[in-house]
């Protein structure tokens, strides 16, 4: 069975894309199914044992109800119910890393072959081998990927690129970003449309690029444009290259760390990123809103994607549920991040208070047939403009 036939529903095939026989394509099929159970049916009942036997029992023995997100957490510690949910999160994690890894290994030469760019091709790739990877990226496997997405097995690797694109963002969104995970560059695009109809810039960069599936977007929706993708791992630039021109998109990748980039100041009018600050630290966040600023040219807009921060939520609960990964699916920034002011962070970095917004972006679920078709719930955005 070839990747065109794989199981799985609503993936989108691209000349890149590992094949996947019949046994492969099931088992993505299973750990989906099981993680999307463990996301909405399992979860929901974290809900009702807090309620009805992990908070009465906090009560009984402090006299008051959990103030803290911690102490809920230590205190549905001691359930069984969420240790064997929590369990199995961590199982079907680790388990499609593995599968996908056995998928992609097998295949590698192949797939190099396929993520060589073409003689005279449409974009550009831009890899420094003296590169110097941050600490908070080689600490740990983020999400449990053996070596992340910044690790090279063997010359010219895509292994980080292939493994994500295969199924590991499909899995972990449910397939709500739609058949290219790009749910979330539509979203900024439908968001900005809406709300700034008259902003159309002619210099894009997005931070954290992985394989560019959130990049591709800009330069289809706004072809006038340049459009720069980068990230700290080589394997996935050289994937998301190659999958740029195997769709016919033509963008620049670069291999750079977003707090200090070498672009020059003022090359940008937009600079965006999908769900990224939370995968770099306290400082870093702090640093790459400054280089954000420093790149931008007066009038240009910054704009980060990300889950709503925890001072945003008044239920304690809500805020302990969304800081699971914190602790179990080695993301030991996602609280951190979550926690911190971004509107004060932007103010620190340069940008006026008039000229910074929070809103919610409805979030768009593309298909074949629509790419802003609009799905069920909204992103957190921080927007900025330089005066």
């Amino acid at each position: 069975m070839t990747q065109a036939e794989a199981t799985w529903h609503g993936f989108e095939r691209h000349g890149l894309s590992a094949d996947v026989n019949h046994d492969e394509g099931s088992r993505i099929d299973f750990n989906m199914s099981l993680f999307r159970h463990l996301g909405s049916e399992a979860m929901e009942g974290h809900r009702n044992v807090y309620d009805q036997r992990v908070k009465p029992d906090f009560v009984r023995e402090h006299n008051r109800e959990p103030e803290t997100r911690h102490e809920i957490r230590k205190s549905m510690l001691k359930n069984p119910y969420f240790k064997y949910w929590s369990h199995l999160r961590v199982h079907v994690q680790e388990a499609f890393n593995y599968d996908n890894a056995r998928t992609v290994e097998k295949q590698m030469d192949l797939l190099k072959e396929r993520a060589t760019p073409p003689a005279r091709p449409m974009g550009s790739l831009d890899l420094d081998p003296e590169f110097k990877l941050p600490k908070y990226q080689t600490s740990w496997d983020m999400h449990w990927m053996s070596g992340g997405f910044h690790t090279e097995h063997s010359k010219d690797d895509v292994t980080a690129g292939a493994m994500y694109d295969i199924a590991g963002i499909y899995i972990i969104t449910n397939g709500k970003l739609g058949p290219a995970n790009d749910g979330a560059a539509y979203s900024v695009i439908g968001y900005m449309q809406e709300r700034f109809p008259d902003f159309t810039p002619t210099r894009i960069l997005d931070e954290g690029c992985t394989i560019g599936q959130n990049t591709l977007p800009f330069k289809e929706v706004w072809p006038d444009a340049e459009v720069t993708g980068i990230d700290i791992g080589a394997p996935v630039l050289r994937y998301a290259h190659g999958r740029a021109e195997d769709m016919g998109v033509a963008v620049n990748f670069s291999q750079q760390n977003a707090e200090h980039t070498n672009y020059e100041d003022e090359s940008f009018d937009f600079i965006v990123s999908t769900m990224f600050l939370h995968e770099t630290s306290k400082r870093a966040v702090h640093n790459i809103v400054k280089e954000n600023y420093r790149l931008l040219k007066p009038g240009g807009m910054m704009l980060h994607v990300e889950q709503p921060p925890y001072h945003k939520h008044d239920d304690l609960f809500v805020e302990f549920q969304r800081d699971w990964d914190t602790h179990n699916n080695n993301e030991p920034f996602w609280g951190p991040m979550h926690e911190m002011n971004l509107v004060d962070v932007a103010l620190g970095a340069g940008f006026s208070k008039n000229e910074i917004l929070e809103e919610m972006a409805p979030l768009i679920q593309p298909t074949d047939d629509d790419k802003f078709a609009k799905g069920t719930g909204a992103w957190y955005v921080l927007v900025a403009f330089k005066e």
